[in-house]
């Protein structure tokens, strides 16, 4: 089963990062400039992941993720946030799986996209 990632940012850099290395393994890509953008891309193909940025324009990527689990038939899609400090990262700290995303991938965030998608 072929499996896809929703990328939803604003940061071309991180995008960019995250598509390399999503294209790498073999996953459908996704892209979203905002958390609204990514609604639309999710009602005409459900992806196995959605990562978002945690602060964008308009919805930001933890309203999103909440939008999500409150829908039945979408609450199961993971939703991994991704974060530009340490001060984002301690707002959703328990919450979501969250991560430091400045451009350059981090080994957990790799970890957990494998745990995802690839095994």
């Amino acid at each position: 089963m072929h499996k896809t990632a929703l990328i939803a940012t604003a940061q071309p850099e991180v995008s960019r990062a995250l598509t390399e290395w999503l294209a790498i393994n073999d996953i459908d890509i996704q892209i979203a400039s905002n958390g609204s953008d990514a609604i639309e891309h999710i009602a005409l193909d459900r992806p196995d992941v959605v990562l978002a940025q945690l602060a964008m324009e308009g919805m930001s990527g933890l309203r999103l993720a909440h939008y999500l689990k409150a829908q039945k038939q979408l609450a199961d899609v993971p939703v991994i946030l991704l974060c530009r400090d340490e001060r984002e990262m301690d707002l959703v700290k328990g919450q979501w799986p969250a991560f430091l995303c400045g451009g350059a991938l981090h080994p957990a965030l790799i970890s957990e996209l494998k745990r995802e998608l690839v095994n």
